[in-house]
């Protein structure tokens, strides 16, 4: 065994120093001092949050710099207006996704949208395919609206809350289950109890998910590594397991079920598709749409249409308990536009100041840190430098928001920030949702479940920190999505009669 390791590391190193020279005529960004055959791989697992870690090597280096990766190079974006240069304006070049051998195992081979590294027509459709899906569900087309599925889950939500008041609670759980709820029931028409079996599984499933997005593992760069025991497989292999458990009941409950006349949700429409892509003899034909591009796009709905928007919530609550003012704030503008009704999308455009402390708190949180890093197609240049096709990207989305080229004040929340005369607008250098081709679909959604949530709990509650309780942390977990500590809180009732919808 030491000798096929070793001959392993051999080819490593000698493909390492091909490449080397391959790329020795190349005007590559600068980069820190690597080691032989790792490189820059011990960068992220020095601990800490990776956005911090970058951040350093960022105010040494320049705000676009290199890191050697195994036999692999990437490039690390920290200012917003490179950030925008490569993933808007240079979009095709940059519209790929590394290839890193976890992702392939989760994605089915690369059949999702999320983790596939393809850049290509079929790709295409499927995207297409996927922002249909969403906009159809959002204006309710052969469904109700989404923004009636989430006032009823809101209604669920404050009544549930109702029953902790003037107490120490942790609500985290039952924010998880509105965010799922409003999730599942556009993807596969299911919504849960807290104590549901299914629900539990899913929570269970999502925590899992979490925890392998962590950068700089050497088996995605070196799979090979794949026949040494690892806890993040594992991992991987147990998450597929439970995932394709439930998403193939799901799947096969739909497709006995299937009305091409009667499209659902987003699980149907991508049925639709599938059928539509195979000729009269059953052959596929077109789009490429299989059994696995289906259940793929519904673990990328629920995954990433579900964990951003439960960080940013739980976020948000934090924001609400360490900045009073800003809470006291929201309450008066509500009470002052929309009286004591629970707050809808349709109200966003005359709440200006609920809409900020949303944004405020995607700026603030940057819950992304590092987005999803994204792969050169072609060699091209960015600023001067030669990026050589293959080369993989991370974008510090959490120094972009906090820059204060951009912004003021950038570590004080400050909603203010996102109004002018009265009206929300978009500063350049905020990208909560990435940029470009690759992306986020689900950004309306999440900033309309966001909105709704938030306002619906401000609405009926006062959010306190526990009386005798520290002050919660502002300090997020130091993994690749920025989660906050657990935190406990006290909600007090306000006095607001006839509370509906």
């Amino acid at each position: 065994m030491f000798i096929e390791i070793f001959l392993f590391l051999v080819c490593i190193w000698l493909g390492r120093t091909l490449i080397e020279k391959k790329k020795s005529g190349y005007n590559i960004p600068p980069s820190p001092p690597s080691i032989p055959i790792l490189g820059n791989i011990a960068v992220f697992m020095q601990g800490g949050p990776p956005f911090r870690i970058l951040k350093k090597i960022g105010d040494k280096y320049g705000n676009l710099f290199s890191l050697k990766l195994g036999p692999g190079l990437a490039v690390v974006l920290h200012d917003a207006d490179t950030i925008r240069q490569a993933l808007l304006y240079q979009g095709k070049e940059f519209a790929g996704r590394p290839r890193m051998y976890t992702a392939t195992l989760l994605s089915r081979n690369n059949s999702g949208i999320a983790f596939s590294e393809d850049f290509s027509p079929v790709w295409h459709f499927h995207r297409k395919l996927a922002a249909t899906a969403i906009r159809r569900n959002i204006c309710g087309k052969n469904c109700p609206a989404v923004e009636l599925k989430i006032q009823t889950e809101v209604q669920h939500l404050v009544d549930n809350l109702s029953s902790q008041v003037n107490r120490i609670c942790d609500i985290s759980r039952a924010l998880n289950l509105t965010i799922l709820n409003v999730i599942c029931d556009m993807t596969y028409s299911r919504t849960y109890s807290i104590d549901d079996p299914e629900f539990l599984e899913i929570e269970d499933l999502n925590n899992k998910f979490t925890t392998v997005l962590q950068p700089g593992d050497p088996v995605d760069v070196m799979p090979f590594l794949k026949i040494f025991p690892s806890k993040k497989l594992k991992l991987v292999h147990e998450i597929i397991k439970t995932r394709d458990t439930i998403l193939q009941r799901k799947y096969e409950e739909h497709l006995s079920t299937f009305d091409p006349d009667n499209v659902r949700d987003l699980t149907d429409a991508y049925l639709a598709a599938m059928m539509d892509s195979k000729d009269e003899n059953g052959n596929k034909d077109g789009n490429g749409i299989t059994e696995d591009h289906v259940i793929m796009a519904m673990w990328e709905f629920f995954t990433g249409g579900h964990e951003s928007t439960f960080t940013t919530l739980n976020w948000a609550i934090l924001y609400m308990i360490t900045y009073p003012e800003v809470q006291r704030k929201i309450q008066d503008e509500m009470e002052k536009v929309i009286g004591n009704r629970l707050p809808t999308w349709k109200d966003h455009l005359n709440l200006p100041y609920l809409e900020g402390a949303v944004m405020e708190t995607l700026r603030e949180s940057s819950f992304t840190s590092l987005g999803g890093p994204r792969r050169a197609v072609n060699n091209t240049t960015l600023e001067g430098y030669d990026i050589p096709k293959d080369t993989i990207v991370f974008c510090n989305i959490w120094w972009a928001h906090h820059d204060p080229k951009y912004w003021d004040e950038p570590n004080e929340f400050k909603p203010e920030r996102f109004i002018r005369d009265g009206r929300v607008f978009f500063p350049k250098a905020f990208l909560p949702f990435s940029i470009g081709r690759r992306q986020c679909l689900g950004s309306i959604l999440a900033k309309m479940e966001l909105f709704m949530v938030l306002g619906g709990i401000l609405q009926r509650f006062n959010i306190r920190n526990p009386p005798g309780f520290p002050q919660p942390s502002l300090e997020p977990i130091p993994d690749m999505v920025l989660s906050p500590m657990p935190f406990k809180v006290w909600l007090e009732p306000r006095n607001v009669e006839n509370v509906n919808v």
